[in-house]
């Protein structure tokens, strides 16, 4: 008898477990958010006359937690031209030829959430035992996107773009090209302001 007891509660637990992951799940989901920027301009700037943009070398001197490879600045500029192109702007190699500069950079800062929880203990009931506290103790790497539009003339900054956004340490390349996509619109949802 005690062994089917025994039996009972342990599928009951691992019910529990399947049904907790389940909605965990629904949780995650619903909570997914896309990317958004923050943007600030120089409202002086006459942005209407910008044709012709230039994508700047990424300064390999900043300070980062992170190594980003040739191959990956390689793609993430692909991405911010491609984004550019589709909003009617023609990416130049030649600073000469450009209306604007564009540079970017990504900082980056270790991080680390803790959260607790309260769960039932497995023989829950009254006078029975103790609810048992979780800890959730989670590293992981926070990635600052910053976008400038630098006026060649004054060779200043006149529009900036950031996102916040945790980092993958390997994600999947067809995700990342996703990610990378969904960032360069973001960075340009509101470029060029009006």
């Amino acid at each position: 008898m005690a062994s089917i007891l025994e039996e009972a509660v342990t599928m009951m637990s691992r019910l529990f477990r399947i049904l907790g992951g389940i909605g965990l799940l629904g949780l995650l989901c619903g909570c997914a958010s896309t990317l958004e920027s923050t943007m600030d301009y120089d409202q002086q700037f006459d942005f209407s006359t910008v044709r012709k943009i230039a994508i700047q070398p990424v300064d390999r001197t900043e300070l980062s937690t992170i190594t980003i490879s040739d191959m990956q600045v390689e793609r993430i500029d692909q991405a911010l031209a491609a984004e550019l192109q589709a909003k009617g702007f023609k990416i130049v190699t030649d600073n000469r030829q450009a209306d604007m500069y564009l540079t970017w950079h990504l900082v980056t800062e270790e991080r680390t959430d803790i959260r607790s929880y309260n769960s039932m203990s497995y023989y829950n009931c009254w006078r029975c035992g103790p609810a048992v506290a979780d800890v959730s103790v989670r590293q992981y790497t926070q990635g600052t996107f910053i976008t400038d539009m630098i006026d060649p003339l004054r060779n200043q900054s006149v529009w900036r773009s950031v996102i916040a956004s945790r980092l993958q340490p390997q994600p999947d390349p067809e995700q990342a090209d996703m990610r990378r996509q969904e960032a360069a619109r973001a960075v340009f949802a509101e470029f060029p302001p009006l």
